[in-house]
């Protein structure tokens, strides 16, 4: 019989308390589901790994564990990671794990969370009811990471998508690429935003959401904002504990698993 790998791969998060309510739960589902694959796990993140290691976790790469499971054996490799968008940080980890299509007799990777419209559809439709407020004088900024990579332009697509379903109170900024906050600040005052609510478009709420988003250090998005005379709340929730997100990681690695596209 040969041997099965899981590997579920993510951003990582140097917070305990939302990697237990997202990675951790995202793991264990996985694992749950595909009962006959091993699981292994890896973080793309240089610097959350380097933290990490600071405070002796030790986390690995998707490379080493790659180089690994070929060492050990294994046959066949089933890859999920919990990426949002399908950007730089997802555009590396597939071409690390083609690197090794030589040594697996099967590789099959499952997609980011928005890579087809139906998914951008699927998430605001989930997310509208709680997320979105009524007062049209009220926001919601989805708090995103950002890409170097040209699939930057999926952020913008998030705030084109939510405004075909008519909530056109919703909008997007990232901690680094565009939008950034001078885009959002022209946004909220052609539309007459008054009060801000401030939650984070990212599978964990970790230190960009707890640090560049919602604490009151001068430089924070949400004091920003206050600066410029705006009502803020913050919400602290990452997408990877809501269960409709983890259902569609879910999909995504079946789909593939099953041979389809």
């Amino acid at each position: 019989m040969s041997k099965k790998a899981l590997f579920m791969v993510h951003f990582g998060t140097t917070h305990n308390d939302t990697k237990e309510l997202t990675i951790d739960k995202m793991n264990k589902k996985f694992a749950d589901e595909f009962k006959d694959y091993n699981l292994f796990t890896a973080y793309t993140s240089r610097i959350v790994l380097k933290k990490l290691k600071d405070r002796g976790e030790f986390l690995s790469t998707p490379i080493r564990v790659l180089n690994s499971l070929a060492d050990q054996g294994y046959e066949e490799l089933l890859v999920q990671t919990s990426h949002i968008i399908p950007g730089i940080e997802y555009e590396n980890l597939v071409r690390e794990v083609n690197s090794f299509s030589n040594k697996f007799k099967s590789i099959k990777i499952g997609k980011p969370l928005l890579y087809y419209i139906d998914d951008y559809r699927k998430c605001v439709e989930a997310l509208a009811d709680e997320y979105v407020p009524k007062n049209k004088k009220e926001a919601l900024v989805l708090v995103c990471h950002g890409t170097d990579s040209p699939l930057a332009t999926s952020y913008a697509m998030i705030e084109y998508v939510f405004d075909e379903y008519g909530y056109d109170n919703v909008f997007v900024v990232c901690t680094k690429a565009y939008p950034l906050m001078d885009t959002l600040l022209k946004k909220l005052r052609k539309n007459g935003i008054e009060e801000v609510r401030l939650a984070p478009f990212m599978f964990v709420a970790g230190d960009h959401a707890k640090n560049d988003m919602a604490s009151d250090d001068e430089d924070s998005w949400k004091t920003m904002l206050k600066n410029e005379g705006y009502e803020v709340t913050a919400l602290l929730k990452g997408m990877g504990e809501y269960e409709f997100v983890q259902e569609m990681f879910m999909d995504k690695l079946e789909k593939v698993y099953k041979n389809k596209k």
